[in-house]
């Protein structure tokens, strides 16, 4: 079966696989050239709105007072002790992760004091 024969033989699969791809190749080309743009309408800002600022070091002051000792050289070893730091007020019991290299900004003899005065228990 030579060239002409395999045309000849199989001309209407052939018209159609040419007009799939002729259709494909248009719609692509075409729907990338002529892709809507969109106008974005311009926002008319007519009161000034100032966001409320939340500060985790806002507390400090509460926290200084129901805490039983605010030096960090007075925490005694086995209390809890109380870190502010970048991530908000937490709290670190003995045994955990980050208890021996937690630096106490605020000592605490209980979890109970420790929550009152605004800290968060350590995740870990």
């Amino acid at each position: 079966m030579d060239a002409k024969e395999f045309i000849r033989n199989h001309q209407h699969e052939i018209a159609l696989l040419v007009g799939y791809v002729l259709v494909a190749v248009l719609g692509f080309w075409l729907g990338r050239i002529t892709a809507f743009t969109y106008q974005v309408p311009e926002v008319q800002i007519e009161q000034a709105f100032t966001v409320p600022s939340v500060d985790n070091n806002s507390n400090l002051g509460q926290v200084q007072s129901a805490a039983t000792s605010t030096a960090a050289d007075n925490c005694e070893p086995d209390r809890i002790k109380g870190n502010v730091g970048s991530s908000g007020l937490i709290y670190h019991l003995p045994g955990g992760s980050f208890y021996k290299r937690t630096n106490a900004e605020m000592c605490f003899d209980t979890e109970d004091q420790a929550q009152a005065a605004g800290f968060r228990r350590s995740s870990r």
